[in-house]
């Protein structure tokens, strides 16, 4: 009888251990707190000049060492979406940008809830922004300052998870 006991605390320690060294990976590969589907929350956001849009949804998908990052906005006349399409590195360097005044944009990855991003227009810089996810994970504030056509914009923008 003593035999098996001490048999079966080997095998429960030896499975123990596997266990332990099983959830060491996991925890090292924690998910990107951006990635996922992000909806806007008009009456908590500002946008200068207004009004901003009533209908917006932002989705970040994981991508080699950056993002994929789309922006559909509902139109004014809530028939169809405006898209703004772009995938980027964290690398500082310019990738092209689709469905916006802006030509590429560049990302630098400042913390694990926080991105900085520069848009440039015919290489120089036109528009500057901060994205940052709140620490439980639940919110996403971005904020975006530049100019287009000679008219000054900015806006906060705050987005809750899908």
């Amino acid at each position: 009888m003593k035999r098996y006991v001490a048999h079966g605390s080997a095998l429960a320690l030896l499975l123990g251990s596997m266990l332990l060294l099983d959830a060491r990976p996991a925890a090292a590969q924690t998910k990107d707190p951006f990635l996922g589907t992000w909806i806007l929350d008009a009456d908590k956001s500002q946008f200068v000049p207004g009004p901003g849009p009533e209908d917006r949804k932002m989705i970040f998908e994981a991508k080699e060492n950056g993002i994929r990052h789309t922006t559909k906005t509902l139109n004014a006349f809530l028939s169809t979406t405006d898209d703004i399409d772009y995938t980027a590195r964290f690398d500082g360097k310019d990738y092209p940008i689709t469905g916006t005044g802006l030509d590429t944009v560049s990302l630098k990855r400042i913390d694990a809830y926080t991105i900085e991003r520069t848009g440039k227009v015919r290489g120089k810089v036109a528009e500057t922004g901060t994205m940052k996810v709140s620490a439980d994970g639940k919110a996403l504030t971005v904020s975006l300052k530049g100019s287009y056509n000679g008219t000054d914009y900015s806006s906060v923008q705050i987005l809750t998870r899908e």
